[in-house]
């Protein structure tokens, strides 16, 4: 279940980038982690606990043990000692290495509070569903974050980026939804490649631009009062399909979902 801090950043967030609250942040989780890679989720090999992992792809044969099992595994497997006289070729010696080779998942660590369904999260606060997060607060749905706040369904999260819905390889990017490979730009929504610029729609390839949409200048009027209908348009569409295509899919041509 999501912290109710965290669904409480989700609503604010959206209130932030839609004008209004669009319902509870569970109720988008198939959205937002489209194109987020996946946690994984693994038994302990020592307990049979629930071990999260920072992949849904790691090795199906592989053992698994959460960092909090880890002193049970020094005092037991650890402790050990393999056979030399089993050693007889790589194979028996990649054999017995094998044998004690577990991969540790629940890697939570520093300063960190309330972090759920998470792993190689350090100093970061308020994360669920959440893996490679350092330095941040308030995410979930997401992957690969640094020094970051306020982020949902977000992959590639650079330094002095918040209040992002699903957003990939940013940089200073503030109040947007739906960007890719934004840096230093704020107040914008379905962008890609952008640096330096703020209150743009639908926009590719610019540079220290403003008041764009669909890479046409427009009066911070009349760019403000298309802003208004189009996203009264992104808010309601989301409402009711808890679905929007993501900008990747739009530049795939449609491919993909």
């Amino acid at each position: 279940m999501v912290n109710p801090e965290i669904n409480k950043a989700w609503k604010n967030t959206c209130k932030i980038l839609l004008k209004e609250e669009i319902g509870e942040l569970e109720e988008y989780e198939d959205w937002l982690l489209k194109y987020v890679n996946p946690v994984g989720l693994k038994k302990s090999a020592i307990s049979g606990k629930d071990v999260i992992v920072s992949s849904d792809k790691v090795c199906k044969g592989g053992k698994f043990l959460g960092l909090e099992e880890v002193d049970t595994y020094l005092a037991t497997i650890g402790r050990t000692k393999i056979d030399i006289n089993s050693i007889k070729d790589i194979d028996s010696a990649i054999e017995a290495v094998r044998e004690r080779a577990y991969y540790i998942g629940n890697v939570v660590l520093g300063n960190s509070q309330h972090a759920r369904v998470t792993n190689r999260c350090i100093n970061s606060s308020y994360v669920y569903n959440t893996q490679d997060v350092y330095d941040c607060k308030f995410v979930a749905y997401s992957s690969v974050l640094r020094f970051a706040e306020y982020i949902f369904g977000g992959n590639a999260i650079g330094e002095g980026s918040k209040y992002n819905i699903k957003t990939f390889e940013t940089y200073k990017n503030v109040r947007c939804m739906e960007t890719i490979r934004n840096y230093v730009v704020s107040d914008c929504y379905f962008t890609g490649s952008l640096e330096s610029c703020s209150n743009c729609m639908f926009s590719f390839g610019q540079r220290n631009k403003h008041n764009m949409i669909g890479n046409c200048q427009f009066s911070q009027e009349e760019y403000l009062k298309l802003k208004e209908k189009l996203v009264e348009d992104i808010r309601e569409t989301l409402k009711s399909k808890k679905f929007l295509p993501s900008l990747i899919n739009i530049v795939n041509g449609g491919q993909n979902g």
